[in-house]
Order: structure tokens, then sequence, then C-alpha cells
């Protein structure tokens, strides 16, 4: 609480513009490297092998999905964090934020144990390949039985911001990335006398990628979970908040589902265009998705230093 009365003058006195054109550029610069490194990927392994190109298109509605599951979550505690440190109930604020760490390995435990379970029938519903349906499944479950580094760094980014801290964020995004980019040819291509492991060593850099982000945060982001008597209430409130945000990012992965499905009856290939193509459609989103999560912060922030 003290950090943010430290920058109430600043937000009840500077213009709104100056105050979005501060915070997004943390906000902007960690999405950028977060596109970036997702499209890294796609470069290394399209160099490995054309089959493991196309599983990462057809798995990456699952990726989607999980973001929207974890991001959504934690734009409910966010909100509700916000308002409450907005009327000075800081405890409260501490107490959502609390429930975040059990939220997010609940979250992870069930998308994890679910992917795992059907990832044979989703790969064979968009391929009839067998090296791809190999390469989804390999893929694919790695990258979901490991996502507790995204689910929990998801969450913990949104508590921080919550309380206007984006630069920590950014800075899990970046050494993130970086842990990605550096392991991706290691693990891919065997190199330095480590093993070569193909689309796995690719979806085992993705997920040291995740966790490096999630250790970075996890020091201001974790707080202590209050009495499980609290808990229907709090996550009820969270879920109402976050549900929407959740909806609307799953209803765009259940758009590329689908035509990731109509597109399979012409060619692998043409999955293969369509993950890229969307990949590289991020970069135009950046700019207003950061502006998006700032104007939600921003607007917290001057409710905070009327008071």
């Amino acid at each position: 609480m003290d950090n943010i009365r430290q920058h109430s003058d600043y937000f009840g006195t500077e213009k709104i513009s100056r105050i979005l054109f501060k915070m997004a550029p943390p906000v902007m610069l960690a999405q950028l490297i977060q596109a970036l490194y997702n499209i890294i990927d796609s470069v290394f392994v399209g160099r490995y092998s054309e089959s493991g190109l196309t599983a990462l298109s057809i798995v990456y509605p699952l990726q989607l999905l999980m973001i929207a599951l974890a991001v959504g979550t934690g734009v409910g505690i966010n909100t509700v964090m916000a308002a409450k440190l907005g009327l000075s109930q800081s405890e409260k604020a501490d107490e959502y934020a609390g429930t975040g760490t059990p939220l997010a390995v609940v979250l992870w435990a069930v998308f994890a144990a679910v992917c795992y379970a059907i990832m044979p029938l989703y790969a064979r519903l968009q391929t009839d390949s067998p090296e791809v349906i190999a390469d989804v499944i390999t893929y694919g479950r790695i990258v979901c039985v490991f996502s507790f580094g995204l689910f929990l760094e998801s969450i913990w980014t949104k508590i921080l911001q919550a309380r206007g801290d984006m630069k920590t964020p950014m800075l899990a995004q970046i050494l993130g990335a970086v842990t990605n980019i550096i392991l991706d040819p290691l693990l891919i291509f065997g190199m330095f006398g480590l093993p070569e492991m193909g689309i796995a060593g690719a979806a085992a850099a993705t997920v040291a990628g995740q966790i490096v982000a999630a250790l970075v945060v996890m020091k201001k982001g974790f707080y202590r979970s209050p009495s499980i008597r609290k808990y229907p209430h709090y996550v009820g409130k969270i879920f109402r908040l976050g549900l929407p945000n959740i909806l609307m990012q799953s209803a765009y992965t259940l758009y590329i589902f689908g035509l990731n499905m109509i597109l399979a009856t012409f060619s692998d290939a043409a999955v293969t265009v369509l993950g890229l193509y969307y990949k590289w459609q991020t970069f135009f989103f950046i700019p207003l998705g950061a502006m998006q999560t700032c104007i939600v912060q921003g607007s917290f922030q001057f409710l905070l230093s009327q008071y």
C-alpha cells in the first residue's frame, strides 16, 4: 500500500495521457518480447522439421486457451484488488491476492490432466499424418502438463499490476523469452553435448522460459492464503469479474481451432500457414493490448489518489 501511496500525488495531478504513456511502454515491451519468442520458436522448429512446424500450429489454440484461463483469472483478481486498494482496503486486497497461487495451481492441475488425456484425439481431429500426430502429442503434452509456470506467472503478474508495478512483469517476460530463445536451438538440435530432442526440445525450452518468468515475479506476487472459509466468496467474485475476459479469449481460441479443422481438409501446410499468420498478427495488437491494461490500472490508481 505504501508503494502505491508514493505515487498518489502523481496520479492525482498529472494528465491522464501522460500517465498512460508512462505506464504503457513496459507492458508493450513485455508483450512484444512474448510475441517475438513465439515466432522464433517457430523458426527453429521449422528448420528442424516441417511436421514439427505444423504441430506447433495445431497446438497453438490450446496454448491460447491456457492463456485465456490464466490471464482471465488474473484479471478477476487484479480488478478486485485495484478496487479494494482504491477504497484503502489494503488488507482485503492482500487476501484476494492470496487466493491467486492456490487458484493458479488448481487451474493448472485440471487443465494439464484434461489436455494429457485428450491430446491424441485432439491431434487426430486436425490431421491424418502419423508424423504430425506424434509431434502434436509430444509437444502438446509437454507444454500443457508443465504449464504451471505460465499459470503462476500470469496471475502473479496481474497482482503486481494491480499495485502499479509494470516493470517487474516486463523483466520477467524478457528473461523468460531470453531463456526460451537460448534453449531452443540447444535442445532442438542437440548443441554443445546436449541431446537432440527435436520438437520435445522446443516444448522444454518454452516451459523453461515460463518457469523463469514465474520465478521473477514470485517474490512480489506471492501472498499468504486467506482462511479457507473465505474462498467460496472470494473465488466467486474473482470469476464473476474474470469470466468475461476468459470467454472472450476462449472464443478466439475456438475460432482458430475451427479454421484449423477446415484447412486440415486441404493440407497440413494450410494449417501451418494459418498458425504462422496469427503469430505475426499478434504484433499489430500489442499497442492496443498495452493501452487496455494501462487504462484499467491508471483509472484505479487515479481513484486511489482521490482518497
